[in-house]
């Protein structure tokens, strides 16, 4: 892979200058080494500088076992113990040049795959026998370097292996990586291997029951599918590790993907798919907006929360995300923050509580910041009690008109809304007069 990346790059860049350096291994001839990546070179050197030396000694390390990242420092490893490095080192570093440093059979006592832990710590605290590391770890093998997250659940994942693989890809995809492998473990042993002991169906089923309620581990492996640093692999296995945290309760729903924002990963809700607790928009109403045009946005906005109000789950509107198709149906797709400026919570809120009758119970707005005075908004509508419904809209949009004295009265069904027929409407009203004689 390393090669073809290389002969790809010589071919799209003819003016370089190429030098081999060792084995399968090119630098470009120029005042700084690179790579295909962009990345900086991981070399095997055995610690010979006096200064060096007593840096590797000093955080825990073995010279014979360490490696460097050129001009960013060491991927140290203590004897008897993997590597372990402070995250800005091992981030810089180019996965090819990364695999073939660590493949290095100069290298003392080097095995295969071998790990490399990253530490939460940094300069001057950083030791490699003490410093706390990373929940996510990289796996150097000879022909790839994948980053490995993973998760415990109480008994056997809700999932198929290639479910969550499909569950997980969006997390990663945006870093160009693929989940490459998906492994449950359970405490109890493989089932395969009682399988094929020769027992009675019977033993062997109570054997399958057992095992699945046993504690697993989760296991994801997640690979590079072109050149990369480990910074790009780092930050996919995170990703996928807040996913997988996020799953682990079962499907996602408004705390879970309230807690995802809030952790500031936007990235992660790509692809969900709207339903009856959720809905996206990519800009913000208008409701700053003077005459019809604002009091359009006002009953759009208010008909959104309304819809919810009148459904029977915890739910969401998002402002700012964009909405795409996939197989037909509207799916969540790239956040488009909003500048805060215009994310008024006092405002959304007031033409809320002005246009939707009764008043919503536990109604929440908060904006999550993201970045350069953006964010995105977030009205979350906790599922109501029944006797409270249906939730009333003043106001309502007949065509293209906007009837500011009418009612309307509207409900969420799956991604899409439904409008109360005037039959139902009306039996509200007789069963709730009904009600009142009794009483």
């Amino acid at each position: 892979m390393y090669l073809d990346c290389v002969d790809r790059f010589r071919v799209a860049f003819p003016a370089v200058g190429w030098q081999p350096l060792r084995g399968s291994e090119y630098i470009v001839a120029s005042e700084q080494s690179t790579t295909a990546s962009g990345g900086a070179r991981v070399v095997f050197n055995p610690v010979e500088d006096d200064e060096e030396d007593t840096y590797v000694d000093s955080v825990g390390g073995y010279g014979g076992h360490s490696v460097q990242v050129v001009e960013h420092g060491w991927i140290v490893r203590p004897k008897h113990h993997s590597f372990i490095a402070i995250e800005r080192v091992v981030a810089a570093a180019d996965l090819d040049s990364l695999r073939e440093a660590v493949a290095d059979d100069r290298r003392c006592c080097s095995s295969s795959p071998e790990s490399i832990y990253i530490a939460l710590a940094d300069d001057p605290d950083f030791h490699a026998l003490s410093s706390d590391y990373d929940d996510i770890h990289l796996e150097v093998d000879t022909d790839r370097v994948v980053a490995v997250a993973g998760a415990h659940t109480r008994r056997l994942p809700p999932w198929s292996t290639a479910e969550l693989t499909e569950l997980l890809t969006p997390a990663v995809r945006e870093y160009g990586c693929v989940v490459r492998d998906v492994t449950f473990e359970s405490f109890g042993g493989d089932l395969a291997s009682y399988e094929g002991m020769g027992l009675p169906p019977e033993e062997v089923e109570r054997m399958r029951e057992s095992i699945q309620a046993e504690p697993h581990d989760i296991r994801v492996e997640i690979e590079a599918v072109l050149p990369a640093t480990a910074e790009r692999l780092i930050l996919a296995a995170r990703d996928a590790s807040a996913l997988l945290d996020a799953y682990k309760g079962g499907p996602l729903n408004a705390g879970t993907v309230r807690n995802l924002l809030r952790a500031g990963k936007a990235s992660l809700l790509s692809v969900q798919p709207e339903s009856d607790w959720l809905e996206v928009k990519s800009a913000p109403y208008n409701i700053h907006l003077p005459g019809d045009p604002g009091v359009r946005s006002k009953i759009e906005l208010a008909q959104d929360v309304a819809r919810f109000a009148n459904g029977d789950v915890d739910a969401l509107l998002l402002i700012g995300f964009k909405e795409t198709k996939r197989d037909g149906r509207s799916v969540v797709g790239k956040a488009s923050p909003a500048s805060t400026s215009i994310l008024d919570v006092d405002r959304y809120r007031g033409v809320i509580d002005e246009r939707v009758i009764p008043p919503i119970d536990g109604l929440t707005l908060e904006v999550v910041h993201t970045a350069d005075d953006k964010g995105i908004m977030i009205i979350g509508v906790p599922a109501q009690a029944p006797e409270l419904q249906p939730f009333l809209v003043h106001g309502a949009i007949v065509g293209d008109k906007v009837e500011g004295a009418f009612i309307s009265v509207v409900r969420r069904r799956g991604e899409g809304s439904i409008t109360t027929k005037a039959a139902q409407l009306h039996a509200y009203i007789v069963a709730g007069r009904a009600f009142l004689k009794d009483h």
